[in-house]
């Protein structure tokens, strides 16, 4: 039974470090793509008086 409670406490622990691990990666994929994509800024400023 001591083998069991173990086992169940070793999964958790792995589970838990491989769940943050990828979780990490996809936050960085996630923050690389946003900064890699250069987006000019246009301000186009129209101002119709007559509507």
């Amino acid at each position: 039974m001591n083998n069991d409670a173990s086992k169940k406490i070793a999964y958790n622990v792995g589970g838990t470090v491989l769940g943050a691990l990828l979780a990490a990666l996809a936050i960085f994929g996630i923050v690389q793509v946003q900064s890699s994509a250069s987006m000019p800024q246009e301000n186009q400023q129209i101002i119709n008086y007559n509507s």
